[in-house]
């Protein structure tokens, strides 16, 4: 499930962007965590409502990041 950002996942602490990444990452972790225990969990309605959870997450995460950069770029004209 590895998805390409426009522009590419930060590491640099002092990005404005660092924090969205940050979170991205971390719901991407959760999501693949959730697979896992899917495989290897005996009740499989939990472990669903687990990973429909974690993509909930993670969609909201990267709709975050896209408004972060509407409000960088609004920033930048002014």
């Amino acid at each position: 499930m590895a998805k390409d950002y426009d522009p590419p996942l930060t590491a640099a602490p002092h990005s404005p962007l660092y924090r969205v990444d940050k979170a991205i990452k971390a719901a991407r972790q959760r999501l693949d965590a959730a697979i896992d225990a899917k495989r290897h969990h005996t009740s499989q309605n939990l472990a669903h409502e687990v990973i429909k959870e974690a993509r909930e997450a993670l969609r909201k995460c990267e709709k975050l990041r896209a408004a972060k950069l509407r409000e960088l770029e609004a920033s930048a004209r002014k």
